[in-house]
C-alpha cells in the first residue's frame, strides 16, 4: 500500500493512498464470502447459494461494504505513519476505478500538533480556604423564606412590591389606543391583569400604570399619564402621551412564612438549629465546588501561559459548534429574542471559536501530561463516569454505552481530569486516585 503525503498546513495533511489491485481483489473475495455465508435466498439452503446468484441479489450492498472496508483499510494505514500522529479525518475522496485496477483514495486528515510540554510538575495552585459566616447562613435562610412566600389578599392600600389585579384603558388624542393601534395589546388596555405596584423596567408594559397603583385599595380608581419614547416598538405610540383610566380590583401582599414548626416540617428539618446547620453545610459545599473549579481553571491557565501552537481545524470546529449552542441558549435565557440572536450571530461565533481554541489547546496539553504521568482509568472509574453522564443527560446507561463516540469522549474527559489532578498534586505520580 503506497502513501503520498502533502503538507496542507501545520496541522493538516493530504494523504493519497494507493491500494494495489491484488489487495482489492482479496478484500472483495472476503466481502463476497461473508454475504454468501449470511445470504438467505429462495430455493437455496442458508449459505449454499452460488456466488453469481449472491452477487446478482446483493451487488450494491457488496460494493458498498467493499468501499467501506477499503476506506477503513487506507485510514488504518495512515494511522501507522511515523512522521505524524493522526488526530482525525477531515475529508475523504475515492477515485472511481475499473475492476482489476488499483484503488486510489485521497484523505484530508488532521494531525496532533507539535509543542513543548510545559513544566507541569512545577505548577502550584494552593487550595482556597472556604469560610461560611453566620451572615451567609442568614442570607440563605432569608432567600429560602422568600421562595416559600405566598401573596395573600389584603384590604389595605397597595405598597411598593405588592401585586394588584387591575383593569385599565388608555386614550390618546381623544381616541382609545385600541382604535389607533389594534395590535397595541397591553399598551392600550387590560381587563384584568396582575401588576407589581411601583415596578419599573422593561418587563412593565406601562410604567405609569404600575407606579399609580401604590396607595390604591381594591375598588379605588385613578388616572395616569404615560409618555411613550420616540423609538417605541409600536409605531402608532411613538412620542405620544396616553392617559389611562385605572381601577384596582384586588391587592395581594407577600406573606413571608414564620420560623415555626409548620415551616420546619415543610423543609424536612426538626427545628431552626438543624435548618441553619443544613444551610451552612450546603453553602460550604457550593463554595468548595466553586473554589475547586476556580483552582482547576487557574492550573490550566498556568499550563497554557505563553504556550501557542497551531490547532487542528476539525477539533476547534467541533468544540466551537457546541459552545455556540451553549452561548446562544444563555443569551436566550437572559431575554434575547431570536431576532437579536441572529444579529449577534457573528459575535457569538467569534466568542465560541476563541473559547474553543483555549479548550482544545488544553486538551492536547493535558493529554500529553496524562501520558507522562502514566494516567490510567479503571473499569470502575469509567462505569461511574458513564452513570454520571447518563444521569446528567437523562439517558439510560445501557443506551449511552452503545454510543462509541460518546463513550470515547467520557473516557477522554476522565483521563484529562485525572491529568489535571496530577498537576494539582504537584508531583509526577504514576497513579492518581482522585477522579
Amino acid at each position: 500500500m503506497e502513501l503520498k503525503i502533502a503538507v496542507t498546513n501545520p496541522t493538516r495533511r493530504s494523504v493519497t493512498v494507493t491500494i494495489p489491485a491484488a489487495d482489492v481483489a482479496t478484500a472483495e473475495k472476503e466481502v463476497v464470502r461473508g454475504f454468501m455465508r449470511e445470504a438467505s435466498l429462495p430455493g437455496f439452503r442458508p449459505g449454499k447459494a452460488p456466488e453469481a446468484v449472491v452477487r446478482g441479489k446483493y451487488g450494491k450492498a457488496i460494493a458498498d461494504e467493499l468501499s467501506q472496508r477499503l476506506l477503513s483499510k487506507g485510514y488504518a494505514r495512515i494511522g501507522e505513519e511515523k512522521s505524524f500522529t493522526l488526530y482525525g479525518l477531515a475529508d475523504v475522496q475515492r477515485d472511481d476505478s475499473a475492476a482489476g485496477k488499483d484503488v486510489v483514495i485521497r484523505y484530508e486528515v488532521d494531525i496532533v500538533p507539535e509543542f513543548k510540554t510545559p513544566d507541569w510538575k512545577s505548577v502550584r495552585v494552593p487550595e482556597e480556604t472556604v469560610t461560611v459566616t453566620d451572615a451567609d447562613v442568614e442570607e440563605h435562610l432569608t432567600k429560602l423564606r422568600e421562595q416559600r412566600s405566598r401573596y395573600e389578599k389584603t384590604d389595605e392600600a397597595a405598597a411598593k412590591g405588592d401585586y394588584v389585579r387591575v383593569s385599565y384603558s388608555g386614550v390618546c388624542d381623544g381616541k382609545p389606543v385600541a382604535d389607533l393601534d389594534p395590535e397595541a395589546k397591553a399598551f392600550g388596555h387590560a381587563q384584568s391583569t396582575w401588576e407589581e405596584a411601583g415596578a419599573e423596567g422593561e418587563i412593565v408594559a406601562v410604567p405609569a400604570v404600575a407606579k399609580s397603583l401604590v396607595g390604591l385599595k381594591a375598588g379605588d380608581k385613578a388616572e395616569a399619564v404615560h409618555a411613550f419614547p420616540a423609538d417605541h416598538e409600536r409605531e402608532a405610540l411613538r412620542g405620544k402621551q396616553v392617559t389611562y383610566a385605572i381601577e384596582a380590583l384586588e391587592v395581594r401582599r407577600k406573606a413571608v412564612p414564620a420560623l415555626n414548626e409548620e415551616f420546619f416540617k415543610s423543609v424536612g428539618v426538626a427545628d431552626e438549629a438543624e435548618l441553619r446547620a443544613q444551610l451552612r453545610k450546603g453553602v460550604e459545599g457550593s463554595r468548595r465546588q466553586a473554589a475547586e473549579r476556580a483552582r482547576r481553571e487557574k492550573a490550566v491557565d498556568a499550563l497554557l501561559a505563553g504556550l501557542d501552537f497551531p490547532l487542528p481545524e476539525s477539533a476547534v470546529d467541533a468544540v466551537a459548534r457546541e459552545l455556540f449552542y451553549e452561548y446562544a441558549q444563555l443569551r436566550m435565557r437572559s431575554g434575547a429574542s431570536p431576532e437579536q440572536l441572529e444579529s449577534q450571530r457573528d459575535e457569538i461565533l467569534a466568542e465560541s471559536r476563541k473559547a474553543a481554541a483555549v479548550r482544545v489547546r488544553a486538551q492536547f496539553v493535558l493529554s500529553r501530561i496524562a501520558e507522562e504521568a502514566k494516567v490510567e482509568v479503571s473499569r470502575e472509574e469509567l462505569s461511574a463516569a458513564v452513570m454520571r453522564a447518563a444521569y446528567a443527560s437523562q439517558v439510560q446507561p445501557e443506551k449511552l454505552v452503545q454510543d462509541r463516540q460518546r463513550l470515547a469522549e467520557i473516557r477522554r474527559d476522565l483521563v484529562l481530569n485525572k491529568a489535571l489532578d496530577a498537576v494539582l498534586a504537584g508531583e509526577g505520580a504514576s497513579k492518581v486516585e482522585k477522579a
